[in-house]
């Protein structure tokens, strides 16, 4: 399943802005493709779709048997695959040593996991808010 390009066109502009840390918290998942890779209900690990709504407790997300789930942000991980081309307008973006990417002919995937158990508001409200650095004692 390809990733769309409204959610790649997002994520190249993060990538850009990579140095501000707050950069993956306000962004905006519609039109990414999630899969769920830890969950507090085992029986949705292994769902994989394409995000059609971001509310604030859960992620509707499209699998590729066009079936529509709902998935719980709440005591669920989140796997987000952003492909980084070389000829593109993120293209310059190097992973860091150690990291989630992998190097395939030129073309770099980064691996971002994502607790959903931080990410419990609305992608309007998320943009706008300043996140304050804390200790989180599930982590």
């Amino acid at each position: 399943m390809a990733t769309s390009a409204r959610a790649e066109a997002v994520t190249r502009s993060l990538l850009a802005r990579a140095h501000s840390p707050s950069a993956l918290t306000s962004a905006d998942f519609h039109g990414a493709e999630v899969e769920v890779v830890r969950s507090s209900c085992p029986s949705r690990v292994g769902i994989r779709g394409i995000v059609v709504k971001d509310s604030k407790y859960v992620f509707e997300v499209v699998t590729r048997k066009n079936a529509l789930k709902m998935v719980p942000k709440e005591g669920t991980v989140f796997r987000v695959e952003i492909p980084v081309s070389s000829d593109g307008p993120g293209g310059g973006v190097d992973a860091a040593e150690g990291s989630a990417g992998t190097t395939v002919a030129d073309d770099r995937t980064l691996i971002f996991e994502i607790h959903g158990d931080q990410f419990k508001l609305r992608s309007a409200d998320r943009a706008n808010k300043k996140f304050k650095v804390h200790y989180l004692p599930n982590l």
